[in-house]
């Protein structure tokens, strides 16, 4: 008898991982400890059980409406302070970017929103590859508003017939703000590109644009974030 169970051991065995086994990966047969098979967490663009206010069961979602990421805001006191420099990291919070109320935030934006990023050559630079990567097919390598989506090397139109102004021309009619309005948010045939370039990205490209329209250093009023260490906050003073 006992040789007998001796000889069924390796059979029960065999038998045992020919049955944990299946031709689908996704069915792979007897599960022993299911909570370390099947995750209790989320899968990547599956159906949620709990809908948005929506009614939408999508599981990857957007962030919650009026919050920044952690780390966004610079911590120079300089910027902290000021509601000017401090309203293009909580831009979105403040404007709808909707074309119904186009015109009216960018006039506003014109008057609350200022140049946080200093002017230096690093910026400018950083500036230049991100304009050449963005705006060129559009603007041009001039900023002429001569790219080749505009206009094609041959001398024909390109396809698309809405023509940029040249920043010469553009440039010193705006404010900061209503530039820094439009790279965000875009105007008419031109997309935004808040998602693309963070806030300090898109100043450094701002920095560029200036300075193909001629407006460089002191002229472009930028210039609140300094390059040393940030200024500490002085400690409250206990009360009596």
């Amino acid at each position: 008898m006992r040789n007998q169970i001796i000889k069924l051991i390796p059979v029960v065995a065999v038998a045992l991982v020919l049955a944990s086994c299946g031709r689908d990966v996704k069915e792979p047969g007897r599960i022993y400890m299911p909570d370390m098979t099947y995750s209790n967490s989320y899968k990547a663009y599956t159906a949620s059980d709990i809908a948005t206010p929506e009614g939408n069961f999508m599981s990857a979602r957007y962030p919650a409406a009026k919050t920044i990421p952690y780390g966004y805001i610079p911590s120079d006191s300089a910027v902290r302070r000021n509601p000017a420099y401090l309203m293009s990291y909580v831009a979105k919070n403040h404007y709808t970017h909707s074309a119904e109320n186009w015109q009216a935030e960018f006039d506003r934006a014109g008057k609350e929103i200022k140049d946080p990023l200093p002017y230096t050559d690093e910026n400018k630079t950083e500036g230049k590859r991100l304009y050449d990567i963005n705006c060129t097919p559009c603007h041009g390598s001039g900023g002429e508003g001569n790219g080749q989506l505009v206009e094609l090397p041959g001398g024909g139109d390109g396809p698309f017939t809405s023509r940029p102004p040249a920043y010469k021309t553009r440039i010193p009619q705006v404010n900061d703000g209503n530039i820094f309005y439009v790279v965000s948010y875009g105007k008419n045939m031109m997309g935004g590109y808040g998602f693309q370039l963070n806030v300090k990205e898109r100043w450094q490209v701002i920095h560029y644009i200036k300075s193909l329209a001629g407006i460089t250093g002191d002229a472009t009023g930028a210039g609140a974030i300094a390059s040393a260490a940030p200024v500490k906050e002085e400690p409250k003073k206990k009360s009596k």
